[in-house]
């Protein structure tokens, strides 16, 4: 993994990335989250503290890996970021310094599909949007690679959903208050395979089951092309599976109850 960043020396890079991100973080949970932004967490409980694990969530604004990377599951969660993030002044000074993992949008990418195999396999939690892009107006379909690196790692995958993200910072000029941002985890599962070569249409259908558990956490005006629940099924989702929730607390100012219940 390390050794794709263009050194020799891995030990180097783990211990720079290990005190930008916690500086990251800190910053993040005393200056964002307590002066700009009001931050709901719920289903914590579910994501697990070792082994192999994917956090599949959507996408709606350039806050949200932000808001991701904030938290700590007993390890560092590294984001995918689109290859043009390397290139905007501000982003790029995050996305660099923490180590997110570019990659190509449109395109199958084979060293960045590498590089997130090989940060599970290193211990690391890898967040990815499963869109491929940010959506403004609710959940697009999802882009099978998603299924291929859950399957290639045997990871437990955390469907994650947030949202209340588009309208930062505007909300807080506009009203002077803090914006408030839901995150929801939801229960962990595997995608099922018996070792044999998988079809094309199966990768479909296990990406597409993977996006309704996202929708399902979403209120009903974010879930987009996921918006029929009746139409989810689960032929390819193992939910025997058990975990050791995370030790890592969420600080006692966080609320974790959401205001908004989704339809199951």
């Amino acid at each position: 993994m390390l050794t794709m960043l263009g050194s020799t020396d891995p030990l180097v890079h783990e211990k720079i990335y290990y005190w930008r991100r916690r500086l990251f973080r800190w910053g993040i949970w005393n200056l964002l989250y307590r002066f700009w932004i009001k931050i709901h967490v719920d289903g914590w409980e579910n994501v697990p503290a070792n082994g192999p694990v994917l956090m599949m969530g959507n996408h709606i604004s350039f806050l949200d890996p932000v808001i991701m990377i904030s938290f700590y599951p007993d390890r560092d969660i590294v984001p995918l970021a689109k290859i043009e993030a390397f290139d905007e002044p501000i982003m790029r000074y995050f996305v660099n310094h923490w180590g997110a993992i570019p990659v190509q949008r449109g395109e199958a990418d084979l060293k960045a599909l590498k590089s997130a195999l090989e940060h599970i396999r290193q211990g690391y939690v890898v967040m990815l949007y499963a869109e491929g892009t940010r959506s403004k107006t609710g959940l697009i379909q999802g882009q099978e690679g998603s299924a291929y690196i859950a399957l290639k790692t045997n990871a437990l995958v955390v469907p994650v959903a947030i949202w209340g993200t588009l309208e930062f910072p505007f909300s807080w000029w506009r009203k002077f208050r803090r914006s408030h941002v839901y995150v929801r985890f939801g229960e962990p599962f595997r995608f099922k395979h018996d070792g044999g070569k998988l079809p094309r249409e199966h990768f479909r259908q296990m990406t597409d089951e993977a996006m309704y558990r996202i929708a399902r956490l979403l209120p009903p005006e974010w879930r987009g092309v996921y918006s029929d629940l009746s139409k989810a099924t689960t032929e390819f989702l193992d939910f025997d599976v058990e975990w050791e929730p995370v030790k890592q607390r969420i600080p006692n100012r966080v609320r974790q109850s959401l205001e908004v219940t989704p339809t199951v």
